[in-house]
């Protein structure tokens, strides 16, 4: 039997974790929310929802052992890390909580919540031994040595390094030392094996293999890892990630609001059109109307009708099959859906006008997994849906790393990747934007583009 990788995502809401073997297949899967008492979530709620959902794999799967570990996580999110090994609250990526550097430029992501930290808190900071990631974190817990996980080299100016240590006013002894991501960080300890009793798989020497931010894990667990790839990460929000190779291309779109960074595959570069509300605007819709214990899928499937009815223009008829007249949620609940859909399309045709066309994406992400949106978007959005055998890119790239780490490739760095990404990334289905509908999306897109410019 193939060796199995225990692969874990530390989401902004929830926390995933799946078992899937060196050939890619998906053997058991799990998700927890959150349910943070204060409303803040913190490490501790992330470690509660990993014993949870490791315990659930193993009620799924009694008999696979773990062959290795790899965790990725929500980032540029920073844990500070007392001298007493206290985790102290996340300064989380999406927090609004970040100062600019005292005098000259910085791309880091991270160094500007660490100052803001610093002034906020000036105790907090002093008694700061290190700042981890989510992911780093919760690997030093279960025995991995103390490190910041780098994707590639060319990302190191957008972690930390003295010089702009020094315009932050922030003690570079704070931030741990580099190593790759797809390194082997260490094995479970003894303890961290007795801490985490549901999974008698979970055993003191398994290997701990590095993982990385989550939008860069889930480039490799979709495939999107050669020029001209696109990788639709969908979730809380949503980016758009296109695959380039060459010089970076900050000409092309400079002043343009994308997001450029060197790609996991070294020597290529990743031009990404972030969604901030995306999911986050459906869970508020749920929230709103009172439907926060109705599934996504029957929220779905009450909003989008199947059949002969090509779309739902928002606004628009308010009736459904047999002429029903529909509630004011369903209404509101479309016109959402219709949001989004505009949404991706505005990114799309940005990323178009800078020299990017995109003609089909691989989604990575909850919002892939309903049959139903995944239609409507691409009808929308009028590009083609790939959507990979597992969803959760995230965690199949977890495993891909896992498989180069143990040496299951025989080769490492692109090849090794690029070689087991063909052999354990598949894609399950594929939606073309319907024919049908082309004219009806482009009224309504100009239409929409027109009330929010």
């Amino acid at each position: 039997m193939p060796g199995i990788i225990l692969s874990v995502d530390i989401g902004t809401s929830s926390l995933k974790a799946a078992l899937i073997d060196l050939d890619g297949r998906l053997k058991a899967f799990s998700r927890m929310a959150y349910s943070a008492g204060s409303g803040v979530v913190g490490a501790g709620d992330w470690e509660y929802a990993f014993a949870r959902t490791v315990g659930n794999l193993h009620d799924q799967a009694p008999d696979l052992g773990i062959d290795g570990i790899c965790i990725s996580g929500n980032g540029p999110t920073l844990i500070p890390i007392s001298y007493g090994g206290e985790a102290l609250p996340p300064l989380y990526w999406n927090g609004g909580r970040a100062l600019p550097p005292s005098e000259g430029e910085s791309p880091s992501f991270f160094l500007p919540h660490a100052a803001w930290f610093k002034k906020s808190s000036p105790e907090g900071y002093e008694k700061t031994m290190l700042f981890m990631s989510s992911h780093e974190w919760l690997a030093s817990r279960l025995g991995a040595e103390a490190v910041t996980v780098l994707p590639s080299e060319p990302y190191e100016p957008y972690y930390w390094d003295d010089g702009q240590c020094r315009l932050y006013g922030l003690d570079r002894d704070k931030f741990p030392p580099f190593i790759k991501m797809g390194s082997v960080m260490g094995k479970v300890s003894p303890n961290a094996a007795r801490l985490f009793p549901p999974f008698p798989g979970l055993k003191s020497g398994t290997p701990i293999i590095a993982g990385g931010p989550d939008f860069i894990t889930a480039l490799i667990g979709t495939g999107a890892a050669w020029p001209g790839d696109v990788c639709d990460r969908a979730g809380t929000s949503e980016g758009i990630n296109v695959c380039v190779s060459g010089t970076p291309p900050e000409k092309a779109v400079k002043g343009k609001g994308f997001r450029v960074l060197p790609h996991a595959m070294e020597g290529l570069w990743n031009v990404g059109a972030v969604i901030p509300s995306s999911g986050k605007l459906f869970e508020k819709y749920r929230i709103e109307t009172g439907q926060e214990n109705r599934s996504y899928g029957e929220l779905l499937g009450e909003l989008i009708f199947q059949g002969s009815m090509p779309g739902i223009p928002p606004g628009e008829p308010s009736v459904g099959p047999h002429d029903k007249p529909l509630d004011e949620r369903i209404v509101m609940g479309r016109d959402v859906l219709c949001a989004i859909g505009f949404s991706v399309r505005s990114a799309l045709e940005s990323l178009g006008l800078s020299g990017f066309a995109v003609r089909e994406m691989r989604v990575s992400g909850g919002q892939g997994k309903n049959p139903l949106w995944n239609q409507l978007k691409a009808d929308i959005a009028g590009v083609s849906l790939m959507i990979p055998e597992i969803p959760d890119g995230e965690l199949a790239g977890n495993a891909v790393l896992s498989a180069v780490a143990l040496g299951e490739s025989g080769s490492r760095g692109n090849k090794g990747l690029a070689e087991m990404m063909s052999r354990m990334i598949r894609i399950r289905e594929v939606y073309e934007p319907r024919p049908e509908t082309a004219l009806l999306w482009e009224e309504k897109f100009r239409r929409y583009r027109g009330q929010s410019s």
